[in-house]
């Protein structure tokens, strides 16, 4: 809490309402380099202000939810994802009290989120009514086409402030879950762009999401910390890092708990990757640095380093701008 104090001071109260609240509107981005395959109309969707591949629905709520006998008690990212309507799976549940089939999900606070029909079977919750209600972009079929993707509007300001140009040598140093990665590659697919992520399973996620969209990268597993030492990448015009962070911008949040120590964690973890950064970078290359946190241990401090000149910054904060707490800065290397 101090550190977030540290940032919000008198706001600060303000702030974690609005975190306990979904993003109002719901976003996904166009492939635009498969447009003419886009034959439905997104009629429930409007165009974003500012960017004209982005198209968003409302979020509606919160909505009046009626608390039945039984209860599903369920952990925090489950209730988060019922909270918007999402089902409830067996891993995600903690407890049931009482007998009944018609059921309340509440999470292990007590904040009741969904309604739903338990099949005690395999042990799932149909979700028919929700604290908040929108569409769910997984099962749009332009998504399950690869003609769309789901991507929050804050995070759509990075391949934008990346502005790749042909032939660049671009590193994505965290690329799954893909969307800035590809937002780069459908911004210029002239670039030879390169993603990497430390696990099997990331990559593997992330090569089915590529071949969804039809978008021709490489994507590796390693550590982005030593690029360099590993597999002597140098010289990259472009490097991308959305390192682990504390994601306390990421909404709707029930509750979390960090305490102090895992932000220094996180910090100096982060500054492990903008060291990758510096050496494998042409003198006067370009480093985006984003994060879903808004700490000043995790933003500022990790980029106020000698070896690279900030040219830009910015904050979104959930209470001012009604999108995820996120963070991006602009940084060339001396």
């Amino acid at each position: 809490m101090e550190e977030l104090r540290r940032v919000y001071g008198s706001s600060l109260n303000e702030y974690l309402e609005y975190l306990g609240r979904p993003n109002p509107r719901l976003y996904i981005r166009l492939n635009t380099l498969r447009k003419q395959e886009l034959k439905e109309e997104l009629h429930e969707f409007k165009q974003d202000e500012d960017f004209e591949e982005a198209y968003f629905v409302e979020v509606r709520g919160p909505n009046f939810l009626e608390m039945r006998d039984t209860k599903v008690v369920v952990d925090k990212k489950t209730a988060e994802s019922a909270m918007l309507g999402s089902n409830v799976y067996k891993p995600g549940i903690k407890r049931i009290e009482g007998n009944g089939s018609r059921v309340s999900v509440v999470s292990e606070t007590g904040n009741h989120v969904a309604n739903g029909i338990l099949r005690r079977d395999n042990m799932i919750v149909e979700v028919t009514e929700s604290l908040y209600s929108s569409i769910k972009v997984a099962e749009l079929d332009v998504v399950k086409r690869g003609l769309a993707i789901s991507q929050g509007k804050a995070s759509m300001y990075v391949a934008k402030l990346l502005d790749p140009r042909p032939d660049e040598i671009i590193v994505d140093m965290n690329a799954y879950p893909g969307g800035k990665l590809t937002h780069v590659y459908q911004l210029q697919p002239k670039a030879k762009i390169m993603g990497f992520d430390h696990t099997r399973k990331k990559i593997d996620k992330l090569r089915n999401i590529l071949d969804t969209l039809k978008m021709k990268m490489d994507v590796y597993v390693a550590d982005s910390r030593y690029l360099y030492e590993d597999l002597g990448i140098r010289n990259v015009d472009k490097v991308m890092i959305d390192p682990p962070c504390s994601a306390l911008g990421v909404r709707p949040k029930i509750f979390d708990r960090k305490t102090k120590e895992d932000i220094q964690n996180f910090s100096s973890y982060q500054k492990q990757f903008l060291n990758s950064a510096y050496k494998i970078l042409k003198p006067g290359g370009t480093v985006i640095y984003s994060t879903c946190t808004t700490t000043l241990a995790e933003n500022e401090e990790v980029i106020t380093d000698p070896r690279f000149e900030i040219e830009f910054m910015i904050r979104f904060h959930p209470n001012v701008h009604q999108m995820t707490g996120f963070f991006i800065a602009k940084l060339i290397k001396r």
